[in-house]
Parts: structure tokens; C-alpha cells; sequence
């Protein structure tokens, strides 16, 4: 595919306050605002890569395949023969296709959860994140150390999602104001370890039918929980999205498609800001085995989810153009009004009525059109458009 050109934006977000009560016009019980200064940025994303390792991972991906058989059973992970394709062996192919068909299409770094056997989150850095001042030759060398540190990960242990991503919250090269930044997060299975430590509640519903649900291992002093961590998880991806960053949620595997899987994942994508969405309101858009919400122009199945290398591969590549291809004109809003007609855009302190030649309202979010579109794509840093979104909820 012909790579595009693209351009991103700084965007320091201001956050979402709600006045309660505030008198506006027509009567209205809250009033949501938002604002953003833009200065358009012809500069490439940063990508921190965070990939799942637990023990699940070395399971066959087909258990029907006859090369996953020892004993006349199916292998089990870890184990399984070298002709059985596995969930690691495949990501590690994937990945490499895709690393080196976009080797400088990001600045990438890479990290991995768990650290030990057990349930050790992220604590360091696999490779560090690019900070090339967009150099071909030099993203192109990050892409090569990612892929060949994937090529050589081994697996164990459970998976501390959340904890792993609070430690990327906490990574300063990635919260960069100049830049788009992103996580991408591909795991085979639901978040089921938390750290329980002195003064952080432990979010986890009990899953396990060991008492209390909750295990300190020999020569510790860390206690983990066996659970479902979808709360905790969901809300370290808040925290990221609150530093700007964006979470990309890829499922890999069958665990993620059954049972809690899809309602946890989906939870995380939403609350990630990189739910898959179907503008068209067409479920082609949504990729295969899922539909498009027309109500919400969401697709139902709101992560990327993928069942072997090729899907994915696929799922790669979709997540790679849609990076490459940030509209600068167009806005997500925090909140969704009752009704567009209580939208109100301030651009540079100017109340703009909705037009053809002003802006667009669609699904959540504010296109802007002529000539004011323009103006954001030529903003910079001494001359930034100031943007203001209210949002008026009605008795």
C-alpha cells in the first residue's frame, strides 16, 4: 500500500468539568465544556508497543490441528511441538511482517508483561521509544530492535494488564505534547492479576476458587489476586487517555472472543479512545465476524480482535492507516448532547453557528469545514487555534 503523508496534531486537552446548574440558554440542569489549543504538526506518532507474554500465549492456536497432538492430546503450553503454530509463534510472525513493511511509519519502543513466572507487571523497557526527530533511517533501526527483541520473548506467568499499563502512564517519552502518542496493547486474555499494595483498592472480581482469591508466593512479600481485573484495567487506560494517550486494544486468541472477553476488551477500547467505528454505518467496516452499530456508528465489537497471523496482520495494517491518516478537522467529543442543537463550537473565542462553510456535527464528533478546516491544518505553535466545545443537557 502507497504510504500517505500525514499529519498529526498537539493537542493539550484541558479536560471535561461539568458546571451543575449554570444558568444557560435554553434551561439546562449541566453544562459540559471542553477546550482545545491545535497547532497542526507534520510529525509521526509515537507507538509504545505492550505485549502480552503470559503462559497462554505457547497454547496451539488450532487445537484441532493434528501437529498440536503429543500422546494423542492436544499439547499443552507450554509444550507443544515446533510444527504447531502456537499464539506466540504466530504474533512473532505478524509482527515481523508488519514492523518491517512500516519500519518508519511511527517512533516504536516496546515492552512486555509479565516479568517473572508469576504475575510481575511491565517494570522496564524493552526497547526504548524512538525520539528521532523523524528520520526514516532511524525509525527504520527502532523497528528492527522491536522486532528482533519479539523474535526472542518467551512466555510465562499470568497477565497484570493493568498494572502494566499504569507503569506506561508513568513513561515520560511517551507523553509527548508534540506528538500523537498511542499504546498498543496485544494480549490473548483477560487482565487476572492485582498487585494488591498498601492504600490501592483492589478492583479485581473473584474468579478463582481458591480462599481468598489471592496468593503471596514463597519469598515475597507481594500479594496478587486471582481474578478478573476489568475494572482496574479499564481504568488505567482512563489514566492514559487522560495524559492523551491513546490505547489501541488488540485481542489475539480464542480467550478473547468467549465468555467475559469481549465485554472487558470492549470496555478498554472505549474507555482507550480507539474503539472501531463504521462512519458509513456499513458492517464491512468492522471487519470480519462483526457489525456496525448504526445508532453509534460503532462497530459492536469495538477492539480489534484476530484468531491467527494473517487476521492479525490485517488488524495491524488497519490500525497503521488509520494512525497515518489523524484528520485534523475533526473532533471527538468528551460528552454527547442530548440534542446537536445545544452543541455550541467557540473557535478562537468566535461562536460559530453550524453550516456548510463552518462545521459539521456526526456520531460524537465536530467536523470543520472551508475555511476553517484550513486554518487548523496551517496553525502552529505562535499561532494556534483555540477551540471550545459546550455541551448543554436539557430538563
Amino acid at each position: 500500500m502507497r504510504a500517505l503523508p500525514f499529519a498529526l496534531l498537539t493537542i493539550a486537552l484541558a479536560g471535561c468539568q461539568t458546571y451543575d446548574f449554570e444558568p444557560v440558554s435554553p434551561l439546562a440542569i449541566a453544562q459540559t465544556t471542553q477546550t482545545k489549543s491545535v497547532a497542526a504538526k507534520n510529525k509521526k506518532p509515537d507507538l509504545m508497543m505492550l505485549i502480552d507474554t503470559s503462559g497462554s500465549m505457547a497454547a496451539p492456536l488450532n487445537p484441532a490441528d493434528p501437529n498440536c497432538r503429543v500422546g494423542g492430546n492436544v499439547c499443552q503450553s507450554p509444550g507443544c511441538p515446533a510444527n504447531c503454530p502456537t499464539r506466540i509463534s504466530d504474533l512473532k510472525r505478524s509482527m515481523g511482517t508488519f514492523l518491517m513493511g512500516n519500519p518508519s511509519v511511527a517512533r516504536v519502543g516496546m515492552t512486555v508483561f509479565p516479568v517473572d513466572a508469576l504475575c510481575g507487571s511491565s517494570n522496564k523497557i524493552i526497547v526504548e521509544l524512538s525520539q528521532s526527530n523523524d528520520v526514516d533511517t532511524e525509525l527504520a533501526k527502532t523497528s528492527d530492535d522491536v522486532n528482533k527483541a519479539i523474535q526472542n520473548l518467551a512466555v510465562q506467568g499470568g497477565t497484570p494488564t493493568g498494572d502494566s499499563l499504569r507503569f506506561l502512564a508513568n513513561y515520560s517519552p511517551l507523553a509527548n505534547p508534540d506528538r500523537e502518542d498511542f499504546v498498543l496493547l496485544l494480549t490473548d486474555g483477560l487482565p487476572n492479576c492485582n498487585q494488591a499494595q498498601v492504600g490501592v483498592a483492589n478492583t479485581c472480581a473473584c474468579t478463582d476458587s481458591r480462599s481468598p482469591c489471592s496468593y503471596t508466593p514463597p519469598s515475597s512479600s507481594t500479594t496478587y489476586s486471582l481474578c478478573l481485573d476489568k475494572d482496574g484495567s479499564v481504568a488505567a487506560v482512563g489514566d492514559l487517555r487522560k495524559k492523551n494517550i491513546k490505547t489501541i486494544v488488540v485481542g489475539f486468541g480464542a480467550d478473547t472472543a468467549v465468555g467475559a472477553g469481549p465485554d472487558t476488551l470492549n470496555a478498554m477500547a472505549e474507555a482507550g479512545g480507539f474503539a472501531r467505528a463504521c462512519p458509513m454505518q456499513t458492517d464491512a467496516e468492522c471487519g470480519s465476524n462483526n457489525t456496525c452499530d448504526k445508532a453509534s456508528k460503532l462497530c459492536v465489537r469495538k477492539f480489534y480482535q484476530a484468531s491467527n497471523a494473517a487476521e492479525l496482520a490485517k488488524a495491524l495494517q488497519d490500525i497503521i492507516d488509520i494512525v497515518k491518516g489523524v484528520d485534523l478537522c475533526t473532533y471527538t467529543l468528551d460528552a454527547v448532547p442530548d440534542d446537536p442543537a445545544f452543541l455550541a463550537v467557540i473557535y478562537n473565542g468566535q461562536s460559530l453557528a453550524q453550516s456548510d462553510s463552518t462545521w459539521k456535527y456526526a456520531a460524537g464528533k465536530v467536523t470543520f469545514q472551508g475555511q476553517y478546516c484550513d486554518q487548523i491544518k496551517t496553525a502552529t505553535q505562535d499561532n494556534k487555534v483555540q477551540l471550545e466545545f459546550r455541551i448543554v443537557n436539557t430538563l
